[in-house]
């Protein structure tokens, strides 16, 4: 008898849950063939540009060792074939400001800034880097470590350059900001890990969509299923607003508001204008002294 009721209970609750199982086997099957397809065509696309070196790695600042450089190599080779940009890092131990430091190392500017980008942007358009052409797409991250003027510039160029905007600009110069001064290593890493997850979509991708549906649709499921349950057992609603009135319909008392004066305040209400967050891409636009399109931004330590 206990085993005939239970195989009617699940009798009842694959029908009831049917449909839910039925779509839940769709996403899944639907999100690894769109997952696999995606897989296969990644690393499609060849490096085109043969005139930039194959170094990634510029450590003039002496601040990784060498196995931590070999590890960077590693880690910017494997994403450049994945988002098809090149990544470049290059750190220096080098005053960029002020007028004494302008005539010496012949800047154009006499502010920390300017200076940097100047350097990020002439670095890479100097050696022609860039995943597609020459001066295309690509990204470079600089570090200066010179006492009292330490900071980072990201320059972005090509497809980086229409995809950063300030907001993403400035959370890769935070990946570095957040372990530069424990652990060099682990801030660079973390910063091309930042470009290339926006670049590549792969935080906000099919995955991400399939596990949400994974989630809501059983939270969907068993709202519906107690929703009905409860509904069958309510009772028969046998009273209304009007069951114990007199005649059955209410009697409204008379209310009035007299109207007394007319005054009325006027007052400025502030709105914010800034515009300094957000995304869609060309954030810091400017075109470098070698004449060619870039963007970018810094963080100063």
């Amino acid at each position: 008898m206990e085993n005939d009721f239970k195989r009617e209970a699940r009798k009842q609750y694959w029908l009831f849950f049917r449909f839910w199982f039925i779509g839940i086997g769709i996403l899944a099957v639907t999100a690894t063939v769109m997952a696999m397809a995606q897989n296969t065509t990644r690393f499609v696309r060849e490096r085109q540009n043969m005139q930039a070196p194959s170094e990634r790695v510029y450590d003039y600042a002496n601040v990784l060792t060498d196995a931590e450089e070999d590890k960077l190599r590693e880690l910017i080779a494997e994403k450049e074939a994945l988002i098809g940009c090149d990544l470049v890092l290059v750190t220096m131990e080098q005053p960029v400001e002020g007028v004494e430091a302008k005539e010496t190392y012949g800047y154009r500017f006499a502010d920390w800034e300017s200076n940097m980008q100047d350097i990020a942007d002439d670095f890479y358009d100097n050696h022609f880097f860039g995943y597609d052409a020459p001066y295309g797409d690509g990204a470079l991250l600089l570090d200066n470590w010179y006492e009292g003027q330490e900071g980072t510039h990201l320059s972005t160029c090509g497809k980086v350059f229409d995809k950063f905007g300030d907001r993403e600009i400035d959370r890769a110069l935070t990946c570095v900001d957040d372990y530069i001064d424990s652990d060099p290593y682990s801030a660079y890493s973390a910063s091309i890990l930042y470009i290339t997850e926006v670049m590549s979509g792969e935080k906000t991708g099919l995955g991400s969509v399939f596990l949400l549906l994974i989630l809501i649709v059983p939270i969907a499921a068993a709202g519906t299923f107690t929703g009905t349950h409860l509904r069958s057992k309510e009772g028969k609603i046998t009273t209304t607003a009007t069951t114990y009135i007199e005649g059955g319909r209410p009697v409204m008392n008379v209310q009035r508001d007299d109207f007394v004066r007319k005054h009325v305040s006027q007052r400025k209400i502030q709105t914010s204008s800034s515009s300094s967050g957000g995304g869609g891409g060309r954030g810091g636009a400017h075109v470098s002294s070698g004449g060619h399109s870039h963007g970018g931004g810094s963080h100063r330590r």
